[in-house]
């Protein structure tokens, strides 16, 4: 039998750009915010498109707007994933995946094809204290994470049990930590993407103002403070890294159903 071929990187660009056009018409006619992040949005400024050796492309929302995506979006390829709608999803933020597509990576393989990463714009404690105290619970939730995953793996590989209800209750469990501050538009807030530190911390709402950004041809919604953004998280961002430091962040390689 022939070898399986993974989806070639132009294909699966084109795959993930078919997603983010659909999730932004969608916003766009109902007036649900979101912004490119991390990596998708240092591209678009960047590079207007994809980061060249970047694999995936990350969005955010405010909070409220994505329980609004959740609940009211719709489509006959793209479903939307987090712990509340899957079995056993690996994950304690949300996606946004093409069902025609899969990757071997795992234990779900037809759950987790050509995706978006969905995080959430959340509130965030004024006082520093407060702010290292829900970072130091976080990350001791996340260390158990590690560990049940850990677990979920080396007990799936010799029982044939898909569901772990207790790696969905840690999942669960950080991702309430996470939303005990309630976002309204005001103080600080906390972008649910990265590690629980200090720089994804922001004193500024990005979501005051949004514009049009160029990325493969296509037009997508950023935050129009990007320059405020992207320095924070990456300093000088216009500044490509060294060659050595080029290089995927996931590299998973998908494949059609």
């Amino acid at each position: 039998m022939k070898k399986k071929q993974p989806i070639s990187r132009d294909e699966w660009q084109q795959v993930i750009l078919g997603i983010v056009d659909e999730v932004d018409a969608f916003c766009r006619l109902n007036g649900i915010r979101y912004s490119l992040s991390y990596g998708s949005l240092l591209g678009a400024i960047r590079h207007k498109g994809f980061i060249p050796w970047d694999d995936d492309m990350d969005i955010n929302m405010p909070y409220p707007d994505m329980v609004r995506f959740k609940e009211t979006f719709q489509s006959d390829r793209i479903k939307y994933l987090d712990v509340d709608t899957e079995k056993g999803y690996e994950l304690p933020f949300s996606r946004v995946t093409d069902i025609r597509t899969y990757n071997r990576k795992g234990l779900f393989v037809k759950d987790y094809g050509i995706n978006i990463d969905l995080y959430p714009v959340v509130g965030c404690p004024t006082d520093d204290e407060l702010v290292d105290d829900f970072f130091f619970v976080g990350k001791t939730i996340l260390k158990e994470r590690i560990q049940r995953n850990s677990q979920r793996h080396r007990i799936a590989k010799i029982l044939p049990f898909k569901t772990f209800p207790a790696h969905k209750a840690v999942n669960v469990r950080f991702r309430d930590h996470t939303l005990q501050y309630p976002y309204d538009g005001a103080g600080r807030f906390f972008h649910m993407g990265g590690p629980l530190e200090w720089y994804e911390v922001f004193d500024y709402d990005m979501f005051s103002e949004l514009i049009d950004v160029e990325f493969e041809g296509h037009t997508y919604l950023a935050t129009a403070m990007y320059d405020k953004y992207l320095t924070q998280i990456y300093g000088d961002y216009m500044t490509p890294p060294p060659e050595e430091k080029r290089h995927p962040y996931h590299n998973h390689k998908y494949y059609w159903k």
